[in-house]
């Protein structure tokens, strides 16, 4: 048996579906599967229209937070193969079997899939790296005007590595891997141990990666597994989100880098605020250039991250897919498209969601 745990908060129709397209998917693989669904919001309602799609519903008296949610759907799930999953997921065909493969291997594993921010998957979420004091200065880079570019065209270079890989298929090993959905065996969790409750929100699976690693586990980015992350549409109506990422973000560097983790947090912090170029809002980007493209796209102007489409070849235009620009409704994204041989780029704008 395999079981996914849902956790969710505000997020009953999301998870609704992700429940479908999970349940589905694993059906077509011949596995036999049950869902556990965590709802964090307090809301007996949110309970309520969970309970026809989920064999367990656990609503806890207070919010647990992401971790605690996990946790707790956890110890009332009884397969071998865990899902960890946020609730705005679909599963794309073959993805569940692939991933209960990868997790299946010797050792401490674990995998994680693909993960596209439109339906029709063209558009691959940033490539996860090991939150590191490393990372801290590379992100500060980034927002220096002076050495923005060499960042973008490093990040870039290993963002279209990852889409080909998810193209092609293939299973690699990476540094980190995203918290939308982790899957692992039951041995493994029980040899790293739970994860920890002092996040309230993010980076508790940075956390739980890094432990992984340190006893020398592996994340296995499996390219076979296509699955859709309609990204943060349940804290992005959370006032208090963005206090919860800096407690968080506070707490990993200092538990596991101390000094150096509160220095290169303190110096990203001391950055003057972004004031890039200017770029026209768009609808859409032309060029005119014949070099084999891909788009890079993000809700920040220095593009740290950023998400990344593979145009296709002898394409001259591209635009935003409908749905992704309907989930981000009222926000605005930076999109630049690029040459991926050299990196220079062939035209940018911002999408002004409405």
């Amino acid at each position: 048996m395999i079981s996914a745990v849902f956790v969710s908060y505000r997020s009953a129709a999301l998870a609704v579906r992700a429940i479908a397209t999970f349940r589905e998917d694993a059906r077509r693989a011949g596995l036999e599967a049950e869902v556990v669904a965590v709802v964090n919001s307090e809301d007996a309602r949110e309970r309520a229209a969970l309970e026809a799609h989920a064999d367990t519903v656990l609503l806890p008296e207070r919010n647990l937070g992401f971790a605690g949610g996990l946790n707790a759907g956890i110890a009332a799930s009884r397969g071998e193969a865990l899902f960890l999953a946020n609730p705005d997921l679909v599963f794309g065909e073959g993805s569940v079997d692939a991933l209960v493969r990868a997790v299946g291997s010797a050792g401490l594993v674990a995998a994680g899939p693909a993960l596209f921010a439109d339906g029709a998957r063209t558009v691959l979420m940033p490539p996860e790296e090991e939150a590191r004091p490393e990372e801290l200065a590379r992100k500060a880079l980034a927002v220096d005007p002076a050495r923005s570019a060499r960042v973008f065209r490093r990040e870039a270079r290993r963002a279209a590595a990852q889409a080909e890989r998810a193209a092609a298929g293939e299973t690699v090993e990476v540094r980190g891997l995203s918290g939308a959905l982790i899957v692992l065996s039951r041995k493994t969790l029980e040899a790293v141990g739970p994860f920890d409750e002092g996040y309230r929100l993010y980076y508790e699976e940075n956390d739980w990666q890094r432990r992984l690693l340190l006893r020398g586990g592996r994340l296995l980015f499996v390219g076979a597994a296509h699955v859709v992350h309609l990204f943060a549409q349940s804290t992005r109506t959370e006032p208090r989100a963005a206090a919860w990422f800096a407690e968080s973000e506070a707490r990993y560097y200092e538990k596991h880098f101390g000094e150096a983790g509160v220095r290169g947090l303190a110096r990203l912090a001391a950055l003057a605020p972004w004031e890039g170029p200017e770029v026209p809002a768009v609808t859409s980007l032309a060029w005119d250039l014949p070099a084999a493209a891909a788009a890079a796209v993000s809700p920040y102007p220095h593009f740290q991250p950023f998400a990344l489409a593979l145009v296709p070849v002898g394409a001259r235009s591209w635009r935003l897919p409908d749905d992704l620009a309907r989930a981000h409704s009222g926000e605005t994204l930076w999109v630049r498209v690029f040459a991926r041989e050299t990196g220079a780029v062939l035209a940018e704008g911002r999408f002004d969601g409405r």
